[in-house]
C-alpha cells in the first residue's frame, strides 16, 4: 500500500454507530496506518483487506451499521466533490476577452480589412457536445459542483445530495442537459465576439465592421447519434431539431428586440412568427410515430409555403449587415455585429448537428448497387472504384417523407433526413455525417455516392471515425487512397474541407491510451503530408478528436490548454502550417461530465475562452523535441506499449474480471446501452463493453490499466535512453505525466482484495471459525458456488501481470512521476471507500447465503439468486425474493363480497422476516455500493 496517511492519532475516539461520520472517518485511517507494518511483515496481507473486516466486525451491518456507513461514505464523497471542483476549476482560469483578443490579434495593428479578413473570419475550433451515458451525477449534484468550482466557500448544500445519478436518465433528459450547456456556451460566444468588435473598432482600417468573425463553432450529436442505438425514431430527430430551431429563432428576436431598432421593428416580428411556427411544425412530430397518417399531416404542415416560414438566414443577415452599416449608436451597432456573429456561426438551430451512423449500416445500403457480396470485398481496391464510378454517374432524386417512412436502411434514411432537413429546416448549416468503425475507403466514397443520389453533396461533409488498432494502423494509406480518387477530390473541393474523426476513447480501450494517442497523432501528420503531397491546398482538414473528461478516454489531466495540445499536438499544427494546410480542429464534451465545462456562465466562459486562446495561437516553425528526432526509439515506445495492452486485451483473465461483477458495479449513466448488441459473453467482456463502463470498471478496481499499463515494459528496456529521451522531449514528457496520473491512482493491493472476497477459502475459513450453525451454513453454500467460478484465481493473476509492469515503471520513472504529481500517492480516502463497499458485499453474500429453500414453481432456485448475488446483482436478487417471499400477500377484493363470516387471515400468512432481514437490506446495499462507485469516480475526474 502506498501514499500519504495522516499519522496515527490517540486523540480519536472508538468508532461506534453512533460517532458523526467524520469522527468513523478519522478512525478508519488511523486504523489503516495501524495496519501498514503488518502489510509489510506479510506479503499476503492488505491494508484495505482488514479495514474492511475491522469495519464489518465494529458496524454490524445487520444491525444498524448500514446507516453508519452511509454516512461515511456520504462524508468521504461530499469531501471528493470539493476537490474535484477545485481541479475542474483550475482547467480554465478566469479569462478576460478583451485581453485575449489582444494577445492573439496584437501581430495585426492597424491593418487593411483585406489582410484581417483571413484571419478574422476563418473557422479555428469546433466545440462538440455529445450525449456518451456519463450523467453519474445527479442534475443537482452537478450544479453544487459547478458553484463550488466558482466560489469554494459556496453554501452549496449537499446534505440531501446522494452521490448517485437521476433515477431516469432518457434522452430527453440528456437534451435538457445539452441545451443549457449550449445556452451558456452561446453567453460564452457572445462576449468572444463582442471583444472582436471592440478591438476591431479600435485597430482595424477600412469597413471592419464587415468582416463576419465566427472562430468557435458549436455542434451537437444529441438526437442525432444512431451508433449503437436503436431507439431514436427518425421523425423524432426532426421534431428535436424544429425544437431547436424554434428556440434559437426566439433567441434572435429576443436578441433583435434588445437593440431597440425601430428599423428592424418588422423583422423582429417575422422571427418571432417563425419560431412559433416551427415549434407548431414540431409538435406534429410526436405522438404516434409509426402512424402514416399523423406523418403525413406533420410533413405537409413542414413543407407547405408560408410567410411566417424561414429555412435561410441569408435574407436577414442582409438586413442586419445594411443596419450595421448604418447604424450611428456604438451600442446598437455593437449588438447586432454579436447578433450577426451568432447567426453565422449558428444557423437556424442552436448548434450546427453532427449525425452518426456505423459503416455497416453503410455498406449494406451500398453493397447491392456496387456488386460487393460480403464485407470483406469493401478493402478491395476495385470497391473504392466503382462507389466512385457510382457516385460520378449519380443523380439528385427527390426525396419526400413518404420514403423516410418506408425506407428501412438507416444509412439512406439518415441521407434522407439530411435533404429534408436541408429543403425544409435550414438550408444554409452544413451537416456533418460521421461513420463510426469506418475501416475501408469503399465506405466512405459509398457514402458520397449516396449523399449525390439524395441531392445532398453540397452540404454534407462525410466524415470516417477511425478507432480501432486495425485503421489506425493504416488510416494513412486510407485516406491516400480516398485523394487519390477523383470523384472524392472533387467532393471535398465542392465543399471546402476534408473532415475526419479521431476516437481516442474506443483506441484507448483496444490498444491503450498512450499507444493511441501516438497512433492518432502519426495519422494527423500523414493527413497532412497526403493533402500537400496531392497540391490539396485548397481544402481545410477538420481535424474532429472526441475524447472523454477522464484519463481513460483520452482527456489530459490538467488545463484547458494542456488537453487541447494532448490531442492536436503543438508538433501537428506546425506540420499543417508547413504544409500550407489549413486545420480546424474539434473537440468533444461528452456528456455530464463534459457538461460540467459549461455549467455556469463563468465556467464556460473560462473553458471557451481557453479553448479559442489555444486556436489563435498557431505554432509555427520548427519544434526541438527528441520525440520527433529519434523517431525509431519514439517507434520502440510505440510498438512496446501497444504490444502489452494488446496482450493486456487478449488476456483471459483480464476478460472474466471485467466480465464478472464489475459492470453490477456501474449505476445506470445514460440512455445508450452498455454493452454492444454481439460479443456479451463473460469471455468477450472487452469487446463488448463500450468504453465508458470497460474504463469505469477499471476505475473501480483501482486499476486504470489502459492509461498507465506498458509503460514500466518499455521503460525498463533502455532506462538511460528512455530518460534521456523525457528530458528532451515535452511530448514524451506529458504523455508520462497522464501516465503517471493513472499510476497515482492503481492501487493493485485493492485489486487482489477483491480477489480474497471471491476465494472459496475465505469462506470456508468464515464458516469453520463460526461458532453459529446458520452463519456456518450460509458460508459454506457461499464458497460451494464460489469453488465452480475460480474467479479469485482471474483477478490474482491479473494483479500479478499489472503488478510486473507496475514495478518496473516504479523503478525507472519515479522521479519523474513525483515531481509531476507532487507526490501525492494513492489518496487513503480511496482505500476506506474500497473497505467500505467490501464491507457490504461480505454482507450481501452472507445475506444471499442465508435464502431459505424454496420451492421450484418460482422458475429459479437459491443457488440461482446466489450466483447473482456474486455478481453484485442484489436489486434483482431481491426483487425476485419479493416474489417469491411477500411480505404479506395481496388479498383479492372479491373476499369481501362473501357472505359466510369468518375469522381473519392469521398476520404471519406472509414473510415479513425475509423482507425484513434480507431484502429490504439487499435493495440498500445495492444503492450504497452504486453510492460509492460515484463517490470513487470523483477522484478520477469523471465516470469511466
Amino acid at each position: 500500500m502506498t501514499g500519504k496517511r495522516p499519522p496515527a492519532t490517540t486523540q480519536d475516539p472508538p468508532a461506534t454507530t453512533q460517532d458523526p461520520p467524520e469522527h468513523l472517518h478519522a478512525w478508519c485511517l488511523r486504523h489503516l496506518v495501524d495496519h501498514d507494518a503488518a502489510v509489510q511483515r506479510d506479503p499476503l496481507a492488505t491494508g484495505v483487506r482488514q479495514l474492511a473486516i475491522d469495519l464489518h466486525t465494529r458496524l454490524d451491518p445487520a444491525v444498524n451499521g448500514l446507516e453508519a456507513l452511509s454516512g461515511l461514505v456520504k462524508h468521504i464523497g461530499d469531501k471528493a466533490l470539493h476537490d474535484r471542483a477545485a481541479r475542474l476549476a483550475a482547467t480554465a482560469p478566469a479569462c478576460d476577452w478583451r485581453a485575449m483578443i489582444a494577445r492573439a490579434l496584437s501581430p495585426y495593428a492597424n491593418a487593411d480589412v483585406a489582410d484581417l479578413r483571413p484571419v478574422v473570419e476563418a473557422r479555428r475550433v469546433g466545440v462538440v457536445f455529445t450525449a456518451h451515458p456519463t450523467f453519474a451525477l445527479s442534475r443537482a449534484m452537478r450544479e453544487a459542483l459547478c458553484r463550488i468550482a466558482g466560489d469554494p466557500s459556496s453554501d452549496a448544500d449537499l446534505a440531501s445530495l446522494p452521490h448517485a445519478p437521476d433515477p431516469h436518465v432518457t434522452l430527453d433528459y440528456e437534451l435538457e442537459d445539452v441545451h443549457a450547456a449550449i445556452g451558456r456556451a452561446q453567453d460564452g460566444l457572445r462576449d468572444l465576439s463582442g471583444a472582436l468588435y471592440d478591438w476591431l473598432s479600435a485597430n482595424a482600417k477600412g469597413e471592419w465592421w464587415t468582416l463576419r468573425p465566427a472562430p468557435i463553432l458549436l455542434s451537437t450529436w444529441v438526437g442525432y447519434d444512431l451508433d449503437g442505438r436503436t431507439d431514436i425514431h427518425w421523425a423524432e430527430t426532426i421534431r428535436i431539431r424544429l425544437e431547436e430551431k424554434a428556440a434559437q429563432l426566439s433567441e434572435y428576436a429576443d436578441m433583435l428586440a434588445a437593440v431597440r431598432a425601430p428599423t428592424l421593428a418588422p423583422l423582429t416580428d417575422r422571427l418571432i412568427r417563425a419560431a412559433a411556427e416551427s415549434a407548431a411544425q414540431a409538435a406534429l412530430f410526436s405522438g404516434d410515430l409509426d402512424d402514416p397518417d399523423r406523418i403525413v399531416a406533420a410533413a405537409n404542415r413542414l413543407t407547405a409555403e408560408s410567410p411566417d416560414r424561414i429555412t435561410s438566414l441569408t435574407p436577414v443577415i442582409e438586413e442586419i449587415n445594411a443596419a450595421i452599416a448604418s447604424e450611428t449608436d456604438t451600442a446598437r451597432r455593437r449588438a447586432l455585429f454579436i447578433l450577426r456573429a451568432e447567426m453565422d456561426a449558428t444557423g437556424l438551430g442552436v448548434a450546427s448537428v453532427q449525425l452518426r451512423v456505423n459503416a455497416a449500416q453503410v455498406r449494406s445500403a451500398i453493397q447491392n448497387e456496387l456488386g460487393l457480396s460480403a464485407a470483406a470485398d469493401f478493402f478491395d481496391r476495385r470497391a473504392v472504384a466503382a462507389a466512385a464510378d457510382r457516385a460520378a454517374a449519380a443523380r439528385a432524386q427527390p426525396v419526400n417523407f413518404g420514403a423516410i417512412f418506408e425506407e428501412k436502411m438507416t444509412a439512406r434514411r439518415q441521407m434522407m433526413l439530411s435533404a429534408e432537413i436541408l429543403k425544409h429546416i435550414d438550408e444554409d448549416t452544413p451537416i456533418r455525417f460521421l461513420i463510426a468503425e469506418s475501416e475501408s475507403p469503399a465506405t466512405i466514397m459509398g457514402a458520397v455516392y449516396l449523399a449525390r443520389v439524395y441531392g445532398v453533396d453540397h452540404k454534407l461533409d462525410i466524415s470516417p471515425l477511425f478507432e480501432t488498432p486495425e485503421v489506425l494502423d493504416r488510416g494513412g494509406r486510407f485516406m491516400e487512397r480516398l485523394l487519390d480518387e477523383p470523384e472524392y477530390l472533387a467532393y471535398v473541393r465542392q465543399r471546402g474541407r476534408l473532415c475526419v474523426q479521431y476516437g481516442f476513447s474506443d483506441s484507448g480501450r483496444f490498444m491503450g491510451q498512450l499507444a493511441a494517442d501516438m497512433a492518432i497523432e502519426r495519422l494527423h501528420v500523414l493527413l497532412s503530408r497526403a493533402m500537400a503531397a496531392r497540391g490539396v491546398h485548397d481544402v481545410a482538414a477538420v481535424i474532429f478528436n472526441t475524447h472523454g473528461e477522464s484519463m481513460g478516454r483520452g482527456a489530459f489531466p490538467g488545463t484547458m490548454e494542456e488537453r487541447l495540445d494532448h490531442v492536436l499536438t503543438p508538433w501537428v499544427r506546425a506540420r499543417f502550417a508547413h504544409d500550407d494546410v489549413p486545420v480546424h480542429a474539434e473537440v468533444s464534451f461528452q456528456g455530464g461530465d463534459g457538461y460540467l465545462h459549461f455549467g455556469t456562465p463563468a465556467l464556460a466562459g473560462n473553458t471557451l475562452c481557453a479553448i479559442a486562446e489555444w486556436a489563435f495561437n498557431v505554432p509555427s516553425g520548427k519544434i526541438d523535441d527528441a520525440f520527433y528526432k529519434d523517431i525509431n526509439f519514439s517507434w520502440d515506445i510505440y510498438r512496446g506499449v501497444q504490444t502489452w495492452q494488446e496482450q493486456l486485451f487478449d488476456d483471459p483473465h483480464y476478460q472474466a474480471v471485467l466480465g464478472s461483477f464489475g459492470p453490477n458495479l456501474l449505476p445506470v449513466t445514460g440512455s445508450r446501452k452498455t454493452r454492444r448488441q454481439s460479443g456479451t459473453s463473460a469471455t468477450d467482456a472487452a469487446r463488448s463493453l463500450r468504453a465508458i463502463p470497460h474504463n469505469a470498471i477499471l476505475q473501480q478496481l483501482a486499476a486504470p490499466a489502459n492509461v498507465s499499463g506498458g509503460v514500466g515494459l518499455v521503460a525498463s528496456r533502455e532506462p538511460e535512453r528512455f530518460l534521456a529521451h523525457v528530458d528532451g522531449s515535452p511530448r514524451l514528457g506529458r504523455l508520462l505525466r497522464m501516465a503517471a496520473a493513472a499510476r497515482n491512482l492503481t492501487s493493485l493491493s485493492i485489486l487482489r482484495t477483491y480477489a480474497n472476497l471471491y476465494d472459496p477459502a475465505f469462506w470456508t475459513i468464515r464458516a469453520a471459525r463460526s461458532a453459529d450453525q446458520d452463519t456456518t451454513d450460509c458460508a459454506l453454500r457461499i464458497a460451494e458456488r464460489l469453488d465452480r467460478k475460480n474467479l479469485d484465481v482471474s483477478i490474482d493473476r491479473l494483479a500479478n501481470f499489472l503488478s510486473s509492469d507496475r514495478r518496473r515503471f516504479d523503478a525507472v520513472c519515479n522521479e519523474i512521476t513525483r515531481a509531476a504529481q507532487g507526490d501525492s500517492g494513492f489518496p487513503p480516502d480511496l482505500y476506506v471507500l474500497h473497505a467500505a463497499r467490501m464491507t457490504l458485499i461480505i454482507h450481501a453474500f452472507s445475506l444471499a447465503g442465508a435464502i431459505p429453500q424454496f420451492s421450484a414453481r418460482h422458475d429459479v432456485t437459491r443457488d440461482d439468486l446466489i450466483d447473482m448475488a456474486l455478481e453484485l446483482r442484489f436489486a434483482d436478487v431481491a426483487d425476485i425474493l419479493a416474489e417469491v417471499f411477500p411480505a404479506v400477500p395481496d388479498t383479492p377484493a372479491a373476499f369481501g363480497r362473501l357472505t359466510e363470516k369468518g375469522a381473519p387471515a392469521s398476520e404471519e400468512r406472509g414473510y415479513p422476516r425475509i423482507v425484513r432481514e434480507i431484502t429490504q437490506p439487499l435493495h440498500a446495499i445495492d444503492r450504497l455500493i452504486k453510492e460509492i462507485t460515484v463517490a470513487i469516480c470523483h477522484a478520477y475526474g469523471a465516470f469511466g
